[in-house]
């Protein structure tokens, strides 16, 4: 099997020396994505490559089987006959529409009796049956504990609608997706609440070195030089016609690049270097920004006909056309103007966020927390190290991973720990810090709160159990665990961890969550109508908990 590298943003430490394979592979393994739509000929076949397929690359066979006596050999065992039992996938098989609309559904109780018991929740598997003789197939969805309710959880739209108001004027408001700020009733607590992991994405300001500044022999930056050996110039006949009209395209070209050459774009240069030095935005940086993007926007019109009026003739049309094509190609990509003026305006979007939290926090003025990851299903890893490290003041082991070397079920590496490591603009020293969940709070919600944990008693954890989907994620193909492949021509499209975790104490949480210091129940039916369509009146009894929490620190 083909092993790739990649990159999680979690640092690892790897630990030296393998397993070897538990079970002798004594039949040759087709790896899933060589499966072909020919290869399933009857839900036997569906059903045997299924199989083969988590046999080679599901991560929790060992703690499946530990923990509800799940044992994937008896599976196949026991299932084997009841889905070669059914006759109808065949095209050939003569069934009627009847007869394939029961025996999908037959299958499609045999896959939810093995499927629902798995623990993995990021796990799913899409199935494509036949469903009629004509052709029209049914694709299921399963996945683990797909037969049971969970609990309510708090949406994030709904706590939006009442939490809004209760923060302080000047807080980060984004609908749909962040709030932010210090508490009106509670002024020395932060309230923090986002709707995913896409901080980074969302939120970060990534700079270039500098802007507007051509290097050394691009051919696409137009000069006087160029304009003076045209052809289309030269191919003007009237001396004096010619030169007024490469006198004014000059200038055009002169005026146009007083603007990158100018003392303000030196200053905004330099103010970048401030900025990767340090994460702050200036109120000064922040008025030359704007002051040079509104410049962007009111440069010479080079690119519009009337510009020419006064020198444009028969004789003068192309070479103006020439020149207009070429100061296009200067601006946009000798200069990369547009490239500039995405940063500018990236800049000023995303200051408030830098000047309301980042930069606060990283100041000491942020002394107690509450981070709201109830109903934050997760989402980019790159966050870790954008947001969580921020509360990190020391190396700690956060939680393990570990991902399979081999296709046997128990052909696993060692446990890999993930280490925890201060950001360069985190938190100068710990804070109390009261980190929300529920039933919601998944992958990356579950890794921050196991990283921040790991720095002490100073944070906790309260609310609901998280939902305890912490396998790791990746793409297609990425060692031998996992896999998101699609199988069979598409018959079958997996969505399967490639990294199964446990948490810093040695406990598989797949499928339990991380229980939380102070345990609350989830939210009622009527709580949930109250914070959707009474905001100003719900009370939130998890924040009501955490603040009296935060009181005594």
């Amino acid at each position: 099997m083909k092993k790739k590298l990649i990159t999680l943003g979690l640092m690892l430490f790897l630990a030296s020396g393998t397993f070897n394979s538990c079970l002798e592979e004594s039949e040759s393994i087709t790896e899933a994505n060589r499966y072909t739509s020919s290869d399933v000929r009857s839900y036997a076949d569906l059903f045997e490559i299924f199989w083969k397929v988590m046999d080679q690359r599901y991560n929790y066979f060992y703690e499946q089987k530990r923990n509800d006596g799940m044992d994937w050999n008896t599976v196949y065992k026991v299932y084997y006959p009841k889905f070669e039992a059914l006759k109808s996938y065949n095209p050939n098989s003569g069934a009627t529409d009847a007869e394939y609309q029961a025996d999908a559904e037959k299958a499609r109780q045999y896959f939810t009796e093995i499927v629902d018991p798995i623990i993995d929740r990021h796990f799913n598997v899409k199935i494509k049956m036949p469903y009629t003789k004509a052709g029209i197939s049914i694709t299921y969805t399963f996945f683990g504990g797909m037969k049971t309710k969970g609990p309510n959880t708090y949406p994030f739209d709904s706590k939006y609608g009442y939490m809004k108001d209760r923060l302080e004027d000047g807080a980060l408001l984004s609908n749909n997706f962040l709030l932010a700020g210090n508490l009106k009733a509670n002024p020395g607590v932060y309230y923090f609440s986002f709707k995913s992991f896409g901080l980074s994405s969302a939120m970060k300001i990534n700079l270039l070195d500098k802007y507007l500044s051509p290097d050394p022999g691009n051919n696409l930056v137009l000069t006087p030089a160029a304009i003076e050996s045209s052809a289309e110039l030269n191919a003007i006949t009237n001396v004096t016609t010619r030169n007024q009209v490469r006198d004014f395209t000059v200038n055009i070209l002169n005026q146009w690049n007083s603007f990158p050459t100018s003392v303000d774009i030196k200053s905004f240069n330099e103010q970048i270097k401030n900025f990767k030095g340090t994460e702050v935005l200036s109120d000064q940086f922040l008025t030359l920004t704007q002051q040079t993007l509104t410049q962007s926007n009111n440069l010479v019109k080079y690119n519009l006909a009337s510009t020419y009026a006064s020198v444009s003739t028969n004789e003068t049309l192309p070479y103006i056309q020439w020149f207009m094509q070429k100061m296009d190609e200067h601006a946009k990509y000798g200069y990369n103007l547009p490239q500039f003026q995405t940063a500018a305006n990236t800049i000023l979007s995303r200051a408030p966020f830098y000047k309301k939290f980042l930069n606060p926090l990283r100041n000491g003025d942020i002394k107690k927390i509450i981070i709201d990851l109830r109903s934050n299903g997760g989402g980019a890893v790159v966050d870790a190290r954008f947001f969580s490290d921020r509360f990190i003041t020391k190396n700690a082991i956060a939680y393990y991973q570990r991902t399979k070397e081999g296709n046997g079920q128990y052909n696993y590496t060692p446990w890999v720990p993930v280490q925890t490591k201060p950001h360069l603009f985190g938190i100068p020293k710990n804070i109390p810090t009261v980190i929300l969940t529920d039933k919601g709070s998944a992958s990356m919600s579950e890794m921050t709160t196991l990283m921040l944990k790991s720095q002490g008693a100073h944070v906790i954890s309260m609310g609901d159990y998280s939902a305890g989907a912490t396998a790791g994620l990746g793409g297609p193909d990425d060692f031998n665990g996992g896999t998101r492949d699609v199988v069979a021509g598409g018959i079958l499209e997996f969505y399967m961890p490639l990294m199964a975790a446990k948490d810093a104490n040695g406990n598989v949480i797949e499928g339990i969550g991380i229980q939380p210091d102070i345990y609350l129940t989830p939210p009622t039916d009527a709580e949930l109508q109250q914070m959707k369509n009474s905001p100003t009146t719900f009370v939130d009894r998890v924040i009501d908990e955490a603040l009296k929490y935060l009181s005594t620190k």
